[in-house]
């Protein structure tokens, strides 16, 4: 588990952004909130936010 980057608490590792839900609703409101978590998710799982992973740029010139 990681931590929330305004309060602390935990936030899941798998988890893209490194803020809990009560923050991110709070901040964003809810339906905001799901749906900023929802592609921030989405684009970790294809690898769009590995800025400086080297294995990414690969990837990306191969294609």
């Amino acid at each position: 588990m990681r931590k929330c980057v305004y309060c602390s608490s935990e936030v899941p590792a798998e988890r893209a952004m490194q803020i809990c839900d009560k923050c991110g609703v709070g901040v964003w409101g809810k339906k905001q909130w799901e749906h900023i978590k929802k592609t921030t998710d989405e684009a970790q799982d294809k690898g769009d936010l590995n800025f400086n992973s080297g294995e990414c740029l690969e990837r990306k010139r191969a294609a």
